[in-house]
């Protein structure tokens, strides 16, 4: 195993008889809180969230708090990652109030006139009201009001 990782004999045995340091001993403990508030919450918070609340309850602890690229890093080694959850809809369908009848039926051609009187509204944040008569082809009556 030794010469397939390219390491002497002594210094793998060297590396089994260490002593783990401060700042591993640590990560350990950081990766005890990680898991717990993980667990707790049920995987919704990411690394940000969690960083939030590790680092409250040390303050109320009186320890120092924890930088949020150690969690970020803690957490990307022990696989924890955020559920991310779906965008609700912004909008309320509500039914349909009042539909008016379709009386031209697409007919735009008038036999007599005054026989068809039409209006358009469309395109038009405060619509003017301009009323056509269909016999003749003409606005006969164009209005801006501010209602």
């Amino acid at each position: 195993m030794c010469k397939i990782a390219c390491v002497s004999r002594a210094a793998y045995y060297k590396w089994l008889q260490r002593s783990h340091s401060v700042q591993e001993l640590e990560n350990e403990a950081i990766l005890q809180e990680i898991q717990a508030c993980y667990r707790q919450v049920e995987g919704i918070y990411g690394y940000r969230r969690i960083t939030l609340t590790i680092n409250r309850k040390r303050q109320e602890q009186k320890r120092p708090t924890v930088n949020l690229k150690r969690i970020y890093r803690l957490m990307n080694l022990s696989g924890l990652k955020s559920v991310i959850r779906r965008k609700r809809k912004r909008y309320v369908s509500s039914p349909v109030h009042h539909v008016a009848e379709n009386l031209l039926d697409r007919k735009f051609t008038a036999a007599q006139s005054n026989e068809k009187w039409v209006t358009d509204v469309s395109l038009m944040p405060k619509p003017p009201r301009i009323c056509n008569s269909l016999d003749y082809r003409l606005i006969l009556h164009y209005s801006k009001s501010n209602s």
